[in-house]
């Protein structure tokens, strides 16, 4: 070890210093990623172009039967995804309005929850009238931001 050490031109304490020598440890700051809260699903899907159409309809209920409501929400959305710009292949339309049908009897089946028919629901919001009127002018003007 002495030989090795004066090759180098170091005294033997140095040597044996220099192997035992350690960089010294830094202090590291703990990043910790923030949990992202959940967004609640109403507050998501209430600016969803198809949901406010949706609405809109519904509270201006004016349909003889329910699949004319259907027929009618399915075609504004769609109305207006082509005002956006948005490409449907011809091929695809007869399949994306079936899929938006579904999607949107589904969404009338959860908002009528407890109700069997539309009279029904309309007869129970207006046992409710602060409650529908807020509602309705809500959706009122997510509908005037949809469509200006």
């Amino acid at each position: 070890m002495k030989q090795s050490a004066k090759i180098f031109g170091m005294s033997p304490c140095r040597h044996i210093i220099k192997d035992l020598w350690r960089p010294p440890i830094r202090k590291v700051r703990m990043v910790f990623r923030r949990k992202r809260k959940k967004k609640n699903a109403f507050s998501v899907r209430k600016w969803d172009p198809l949901f406010i159409i949706f609405e809109k309809h519904l509270y201006d209920f004016n349909y003889e039967s329910r699949d004319l409501f259907l027929k009618n929400v399915v075609e504004e959305y769609v109305s207006h995804l082509v005002r956006q710009k948005a490409v449907i292949p011809p091929a695809w339309r007869q399949h994306l309005e079936k899929t938006l049908a579904d999607e949107v009897s589904d969404m009338l089946v959860r908002k009528l929850y407890g109700c069997l028919t539309v009279e029904e629901f309309q007869k129970k919001a207006e046992e409710k009238p602060d409650l529908l009127a807020t509602e309705r002018r809500e959706s009122r003007k997510r509908y005037q931001k949809l469509v200006s």
